[in-house]
């Protein structure tokens, strides 16, 4: 999360990035037919590729199609009965969240924390919430990392992180668990607090930076495409 690629056939500014989450929140909106759907879902699978990922790409294509055959299948069949009901409304949550998801991977997968911070910068975002958005996103890795070593210690412990614990061991789940992870959050927290002051990010001076963030020409021809797509959308469905 948030180490960016190497392998990049171009490197879009995170601004821009941004701006293509916040269009594909509004794109499940207004699109409720399966064509453009995919055509969405196009742009940000070859996004992603562009961006290096390209078994994720590919994968989060596939997904797509699925998703939408299920959806063109659960709207045909219509509210007949109470399953298809439910199969509807279930596909219309997972054709919502979808772009979504694939939008945030593609933020979250190709952009660096130097190159994220540096277009905060530029944004001219406060530092109180820079500072909270910088810990956040290395707690959730780090945290994860914490919990793969108590689910190893428990096992140690001859204690399974199932279901059936949970119903027979519930003391010892909780306290072998739920505790150690409470006091690990706690230190993380502290830790990754004292890192970013280190750094220097709760400082009222312009920060300098290895890297620089700037809108190219391919960030503008990106702009122009989503934009341009949200825009069509508006127009076809206003119609």
């Amino acid at each position: 999360m948030f180490t960016g690629n190497n392998t990049s056939i171009i490197k879009a500014d995170p601004r821009t990035k941004l701006l293509i989450l916040v269009i594909s929140m509004i794109i499940p909106l207004k699109c409720v037919t399966v064509f453009p759907s995919l055509v969405f879902a196009a742009l940000l699978c070859v996004m992603l590729f562009l961006e290096g990922e390209k078994y994720l790409s590919v994968i989060c294509f596939c997904i797509s199609i699925i998703i939408m055959c299920l959806y063109a299948g659960a709207v045909k069949g219509g509210f007949g009965s109470v399953l298809n009901m439910i199969c509807m409304s279930v596909m219309v949550l997972i054709r919502f969240f979808c772009p979504i998801t694939m939008a945030l991977l593609l933020f979250t997968k190709t952009t660096d924390m130097s190159h994220l911070i540096s277009s905060f910068q530029k944004m001219h975002l406060p530092m109180v919430f820079v500072i909270p958005f910088v810990v956040l996103i290395r707690f959730i890795p780090t945290i994860f990392d914490e919990w793969d070593g108590i689910k190893k210690a428990m096992l140690f412990r001859g204690i399974e992180f199932k279901l059936k614990s949970f119903i027979t061991k519930p003391a010892q789940i909780i306290e072998y668990t739920m505790v150690p992870l409470l006091f690990c959050s706690v230190e993380l927290m502290d830790e990754l607090a004292s890192s970013a002051m280190a750094r220097g990010l709760d400082s009222n001076r312009k920060r300098s930076s290895y890297v620089e963030a700037r809108l190219r020409v391919t960030d503008y021809a990106i702009i122009l495409i989503f934009a341009g797509f949200l825009a069509y959308m508006f127009f076809i469905y206003q119609q």
